[in-house]
């Protein structure tokens, strides 16, 4: 009896550290503006969320030098890519955007660093 509850609290203890370490939360703050923006990650799906920027993007890549996760979307005629690289050895991110429409295509880069 006494060797299936060292089993059980074993496996708590190794379920519960699990789920501690798989998600994470980073506080940055963008270059130009100076806005905080936080990155949530949990295990297939990385959160963005900020004053002027925000979404779900799913992560492609995730090591322990940085994270890349995409967002892709179509709304009416047009259509956009959203890139995230959060690199944790200079504890800096990456967001780029494109917007593809018949008219115009846009690209936009935003920068910053994490605490």
């Amino acid at each position: 009896m006494c060797y299936l509850k060292m089993i059980f609290l074993i496996f708590l203890i190794n379920l519960l550290s699990t789920i501690a370490l798989s998600n994470q939360r980073f506080i940055c703050s963008r270059s130009d503006t100076n806005e905080v923006v936080n990155f949530y990650i949990s295990e297939n799906k990385l959160f963005l969320s900020g004053l002027s920027i925000s979404g779900t993007y799913s992560i492609l890549t995730k090591q322990l030098s940085g994270i890349l996760a995409v967002n892709i979307s179509k709304i009416g005629d047009a259509g956009g890519i959203e890139v995230i690289f959060l690199n944790l050895n200079k504890k800096t991110f990456t967001v780029r955007s494109s917007i593809i429409n018949s008219k115009k295509d846009t690209l936009i880069e935003i920068k910053g660093s994490c605490k």
